[in-house]
């Protein structure tokens, strides 16, 4: 299996579910930042700085020991002063599930892509996010991005221009039935993909990738087009 990873910067990408379904994934990725007491940023611009899911987030992360803080980049205004103050704060950052191409676009408004890209060269901090907060750590994902515009003839797109740190196509909430055409669009790119169901995470630490897992029937696959053929591989798991 081929993946190509830039720095040494700790990550977790979960490909989807609740914040209380994957309790256990998120356990593993507050003991990663080597805190007792972690103080984590999390950054729910994909879903617009939603309130209700801002309580979620901050019911389930402080339930297991955590201190939150979070950024709101839609709501309210921030230096770049402030924004670095809580960068140097964080032992670890969660981004938040919705629409990536929005949330891109509006962290490069504050450059908090560059940002983000300094603190995985540096492994100052974990980096942690769920469906598009998993997206953004790769070059590109298949994603629902459409969807949150409100049309009813939306369709799945390539989020692309990612932050980049594993060179590949990832495509989250592989569950749904709809992102099967995932497979056959990887065509489009000339990069390997991974094809991640709901409560399956890449953990990154220490330049070793593993694949771990907190529902029992969820799996994965590594997919790559050699000479125009598919080549699709099950992804071993760790369940937790």
């Amino acid at each position: 299996m081929i993946t190509w990873v830039n720095n040494m910067g700790r990550i977790v990408a979960i490909a989807g579910g609740t914040f209380q379904s994957t309790e256990a994934i998120n356990k593993k990725a507050l003991e990663i930042t080597g805190s007792e007491n972690p103080k984590v940023l999390f950054v729910p611009t994909a879903h617009r700085d939603d309130a209700k899911y801002i309580r979620e987030f901050k019911v389930v992360f402080e339930g297991l020991g955590a201190e939150v803080r979070t950024l709101e980049l839609t709501k309210n205004e921030y230096s770049d002063a402030e924004i670095d103050k809580l960068i140097a704060w964080m032992d670890m950052i969660y981004v938040g599930d919705g629409n990536a191409v929005y949330m891109m676009n509006t962290w490069r408004k504050y450059n908090l892509d560059k940002k983000l890209r300094a603190v995985f060269s540096s492994d100052h901090a974990v980096l942690a996010g769920n469906g598009a907060g998993c997206t953004c750590w790769f070059s590109c994902g298949y994603s629902n991005s459409q969807f949150y515009g409100g049309k009813s003839d939306w369709q799945y797109i390539w989020a692309d221009e990612m932050l980049d740190f594993h060179h590949t196509a990832v495509c989250p909430h592989y569950t749904d039935e709809e992102r099967a055409n995932f497979d056959r669009r990887l065509l489009e790119k000339e990069i390997p993909g991974y094809a991640l169901e709901d409560h399956v995470a890449l953990v990154q630490v220490d330049q070793h990738t593993e694949f771990l897992a907190c529902h029992p029937k969820a799996k994965a696959w590594y997919l790559i087009y050699l000479n125009g053929r598919l080549m699709k591989e099950e992804i071993h798991l760790n369940y937790i």
